[in-house]
């Protein structure tokens, strides 16, 4: 009898999770019980609300096995299209495939599905939540990473204050379901159609989160004006949220030192070295954003 040969491949990830790729499909094993079940219920629930998310194949007790959508994520596609002479355009229409999907999470009313939502465990990006990014982001990135003195880091616990707050009132007053790590390794394209993944830390908070997250990912650096343009198209077709956006800068940065914390802690403290080497590409982010004449990334440079 001949044995089966199985290519298997395990996916990199920033979590205690694994990712074990088969053909059709991917073992997703998590030894926390716990955000197993939630994670298997937030795909049931996201499905029935018709939004693209994995299916789900089979559930075991500590893993189970979901729908392989293949390689095409979005940063592998605007990688591939940078070859091609019509590569703004071709990216630009992804983008706004994004974004039009993206904006069934945002229409999902949180007050009808409160009692759902909360049964299955999500939680709410609070004050305490704002205030744990920055404190995140000072501690690995600036202390660890950066060696920052205590003076230099006073002056961001100051300029942290502004952000929070104006944060938190703008989540106070508009609220929908955000995926919260919607970058462009977290989004899948199958059969022309964005699908949205990695999705266990869905919180409720405000959208604007989710479009810096898009927007102003480590990975892909967007020219300014088509981020101008792609803000644009999201408002456009969601006219009833424009009375947002003079706040997204504010969740721009919001997202950029989170994403910055992060990246520091895994490089530090997990030792992973995909992480290592993207921190060296990303922590110029803020000065890069000099050339978009933005005033924040100006002030940003003068406390330091």
């Amino acid at each position: 009898m001949k044995k089966l040969k199985v290519n298997i491949k395990v996916i990199q990830s920033g979590s205690n999770r694994e990712f074990i790729l088969l053909k059709n499909s991917i073992l997703l094993i998590d030894p926390d019980k716990d955000n197993l079940k939630k994670y298997i219920k937030i795909l049931f629930f996201l499905k029935n609300k018709k939004l693209n998310v994995p299916k789900i194949k089979k559930i075991y007790n500590n893993f189970v096995i979901i729908q392989n959508l293949g390689q095409k994520s979005l940063l592998n596609l605007f990688l591939k299209s940078k070859k091609n002479e019509n590569s703004i355009s071709y990216i630009q229409e992804k983008y706004k495939l994004i974004l039009k999907e993206i904006s069934k999470l945002y229409k999902i009313n949180i007050k009808e599905e409160y009692g759902i939502l909360k049964s299955i465990g999500i939680k709410n990006f609070d004050l305490k939540t704002l205030k744990w990014e920055w404190q995140y982001f000072i501690e690995n990135f600036l202390i660890n990473y950066k060696g920052f003195s205590n003076f230099k880091i006073f002056k961001f616990y100051l300029l942290s204050e502004v952000f929070i707050n104006t944060c938190y009132n703008v989540i106070k007053s508009f609220s929908t379901l955000i995926h919260r790590d919607l970058q462009s390794t977290n989004i899948i394209f199958y059969k022309n159609k964005p699908y949205l993944i990695d999705i266990q830390g869905i919180m409720i908070s405000n959208f604007l989160y989710d479009l810096a997250s898009l927007l102003e990912d480590p990975y892909i650096n967007l020219p300014y004006k088509i981020k101008k343009n792609l803000l644009n198209y999201f408002f456009k077709i969601n006219s009833h949220l424009i009375r947002f956006c003079k706040y997204y800068n504010y969740f721009k940065f919001q997202r950029l030192v989170q994403v910055l914390g992060a990246f520091s802690y895994l490089s530090i403290h997990k030792n992973k070295i995909f992480f290592i080497d993207q921190l060296k590409k990303i922590s110029n982010l803020f000065h890069n954003l000099k050339q978009e004449k933005d005033y924040w990334a100006y002030l940003w440079d003068y406390l330091e």
